[in-house]
C-alpha cells in the first residue's frame, strides 16, 4: 500500500479529492482481495485506489503490487489487460481524477 500512495499520481489524485469535497472525502489505497493473484508466475497484492467518502468508496484505478515489490501493475478495465506502471503513465495525459459523480 505504502508503494502505491507514494505514486505522485496519487498522491495529486488525493489532493484533487480533498480540494474538490473540501476535505469531506480522501483518496486511499484499499484491498481488493485477500488472496494474492498469480501473473506469469509471480504473485501480486491485489489493490485499488479509491475516493474514500463518509457513505462509501469509490474505486478509480486498480493495481496488482508484486509480492516483492518489484513491480506494479495497473488493470485496464477498458481493454481487460494489464499495463506496467510506465505503459500506463505513458496513457494518462495529465493527472486528472475520474469523475467519481
Amino acid at each position: 500500500m505504502a508503494a502505491l500512495l507514494a505514486l505522485p499520481e496519487l498522491k495529486a489524485w488525493s489532493a484533487q479529492i480533498e480540494r474538490r469535497t473540501d476535505g469531506k472525502a480522501h483518496g486511499a489505497v484499499v484491498e481488493d482481495n485477500p488472496a494474492p493473484r498469480e501473473v506469469n508466475g509471480k504473485t501480486y497484492y491485489q489493490l485499488s485506489f479509491v475516493e474514500n467518502r463518509a457513505q462509501d468508496a469509490r474505486r478509480q484505478e486498480s493495481f496488482l503490487v508484486a509480492q516483492d515489490g518489484s513491480e506494479i501493475l495497473v488493470e485496464d478495465t477498458e481493454s481487460d489487460t494489464l499495463l506496467s506502471l510506465q505503459e500506463w503513465r505513458r496513457t494518462i495525459e495529465r493527472v486528472n481524477l475520474k469523475s467519481a459523480d
